[in-house]
């Protein structure tokens, strides 16, 4: 007979304090830019809430629903629909902040945007 170890339940990201990131509305207010930025600051933390870290993880992120009208940022690095390394050795159980930016030019036709942005998480050795 063989004693096994349970498996680790996979790591949860979480977005502290809500489950959605609203841009609200983005308006070209003139000027020679040929685009308009809408930048938020998203709070995650990785497994359950700790005083201090739990070890660290990879975050990747990817652009699940693509709208062609936007470009999406997460501190300076273009999503596209392949997962990118956003962080990594990123706390387990300690929030950490990135910064999210929307990129829309002014030739973009009117109309709410339909983007989402997907995270990955994996565990470091």
């Amino acid at each position: 007979m063989v004693a096994v170890s349970p498996s680790s339940p996979p790591l949860q990201l979480t977005i502290v304090g809500s489950a959605v990131i609203d841009a609200g509305t983005i308006v070209w207010r003139g000027g020679t830019e040929r685009s308009t930025r809408a930048v938020r600051t998203a709070t995650l933390r990785i497994g359950e809430p700790s005083s201090e870290s739990r070890g660290t993880a990879t975050v990747r992120a990817y652009v699940e629903t693509l709208d062609r009208r936007c470009t999406l940022r997460i501190d300076g690095i273009a999503l596209t629909t392949v997962p990118r390394v956003i962080r990594r050795h990123a706390p387990v159980g300690v929030p950490f902040t990135h910064r999210i930016e929307i990129e829309v030019p002014v030739t973009a036709a009117d109309g709410p945007l339909e983007a989402s942005i997907a995270w990955e998480v994996t565990t470091e050795p």
